[in-house]
């Protein structure tokens, strides 16, 4: 009994003594390691996130300055900000934190922002194994595709009815301001009834732009389609294939205008019954279709004017020279090829009546429809790339368009035109997908401006 008594009291001390073994030797250290790797995991994570925002920041700043080393420099320092703002020194313990930033130019329509960071995270259990610190490192790096940018903007008569013609400016003006100088091309084409290349794309954008933009008078009709592909011209002349291509194209209505050449009625009184090149549009009683008007020229006088209702100068005799809604007297139909190309019938969109061998002109609702289709056809042919044949042929593919529509627009025909992904099927879905974005009212036009810059900006990384 002694004998049993005395073993069994020797195992538990053999137990304790065991126990406190494993405790010393195994589970403290392993409670200890499982410490410190969490705080190197946070620490690291946290390193990776500010190296990464740094140089989406950096890469963003690329647009400041008027030359590539200005441009480089402001970048590299919005960057160190930006790393130094979300890893400051010292966090978590850690020390010795080293960080490096470098803009480059990589190729002909391509830079990049990249950072190179480390720092000494601190260990504390595992110092009983001699280890009192661990070196972790975080490399990130950015690009930015150069851009060529044609805004398209509307400076119809229903701007200035609205008052939002100068906040329109404004915030034109604002979106301008994020583009880079030296590297990205961006021009302007204004239209009404008639349109106009404001600004051919340059690198030396912002004081020519951005007078155009100030000294824009709102008035006249919305002829999209013609505006559409003169800046779809303007980036197939620069052929720059390697960089990001957009059209920003705004409006605050429908599309109310073509440009054709218009075969006129052998009973017109017009003295030359030869087919008359100018812009058809439409006229309204409020918001209703009521007529066609016609015939103006298709190029926009100078900025600022006083109407761009300019009838062209072959109307001698004719019914709409002394009143434009005369014009279905003279005009017998409208074809079904607008002078640039764009079908008014081909997209479906909007129903169309025929006359012969074109379209209808004594209805106003069917010179807004085929308006309409042919602004949408117009877009439609900008994605898929199609050729142009003022530049023999040539085309540039992959163009992003983005639309912005301000109170009371289609906006199905603006996500149509955008090929936006919230309008699903889109029956017209080709090319990239841009985006269309909704004004309400003339104080949200700046932020809708400051979303497309920011998508044609993330797009261009």
């Amino acid at each position: 009994m002694f004998a049993w008594f005395s073993r069994r009291r020797n195992q538990k001390g053999y137990i304790l003594l065991f126990g406190t073994l494993m405790s010393a030797l195994v589970l403290v250290p392993a409670a200890g390691l499982a410490i410190d790797v969490s705080l190197m995991y946070l620490t690291q994570s946290m390193l990776s996130a500010a190296s990464d925002a740094a140089v989406l920041a950096g890469a963003r700043a690329l647009s400041r300055g008027s030359d590539d080393t200005s441009q480089h420099l402001n970048a590299q320092a919005t960057a160190d900000t930006y790393f130094h703002a979300n890893f400051p020194t010292g966090y978590l313990w850690s020390s010795n934190l080293q960080e490096t930033s470098l803009a480059t130019t990589d190729s002909t329509y391509m830079r990049s922002v990249s950072i190179t960071a480390s720092v000494d995270a601190p260990l504390f259990f595992m110092r009983f194994f001699n280890a009192n610190q661990q070196t972790l490192k975080a490399y990130s790096t950015a690009s930015r595709r150069d851009v060529n940018i044609m805004i398209i903007m509307d400076r119809s008569g229903s701007l200035a009815n609205s008052g939002s013609c100068a906040p329109l400016k404004a915030a034109a003006v604002n979106f301008v301001e994020k583009f880079a100088e030296g590297r990205d091309n961006l021009g302007l084409i204004t239209f009404a009834t008639s349109s106009r290349v404001d600004s051919a794309p340059s690198m030396t954008f912002k004081t020519s732009v951005e007078n155009n933009l100030n000294a824009v008078t709102c008035t006249g009709a919305t002829s999209s389609a013609q505006a559409l592909w003169q800046g779809y011209q303007q980036l197939v002349g620069l052929n720059q294939t390697g960089a990001l291509n957009a059209i920003v194209f705004f409006t605050d209505g429908r599309p109310t205008a073509v440009t054709e050449t218009f075969p006129i009625k052998n009973n017109s009184n017009c003295s030359s019954r030869v087919a008359k090149l100018g812009v058809m549009t439409v006229g309204y009683n409020g918001t209703v279709p009521q007529n066609a008007m016609g015939l103006y020229l298709q190029d926009a006088p100078p900025q600022p004017m006083v109407s761009d209702l300019t009838l062209i100068a072959s109307n001698t005799n004719c019914a709409f020279k002394n009143n434009q809604s005369n014009v279905s007297s003279d005009v017998s139909n409208a074809p079904t090829t607008d002078y640039w190309g764009n079908s008014l019938t081909a997209t479906g969109y909007k129903t169309v009546t025929y006359s012969g061998t074109g379209l209808s002109v004594t209805s106003g609702q069917n010179v807004e429809n085929f308006s309409v289709n042919a602004a949408d056809h117009a877009a439609l042919r900008i994605r898929r790339g199609d050729p142009d044949p003022s530049h023999n042929n040539l085309s540039v593919g992959g163009v992003f368009i983005f639309t912005i529509g301000l109170g009371d627009v289609d906006s199905v025909l603006l996500q149509r035109m955008a090929n936006d992904v919230a309008l699903s099927p889109n029956p017209v879905a080709a090319g990239n997908n841009g985006k269309y974005v909704y004004a309400a009212d003339a104080t949200d036009l700046d932020l809708a401006f400051t979303r497309i810059a920011s998508e044609v900006l993330r797009l261009s990384r």
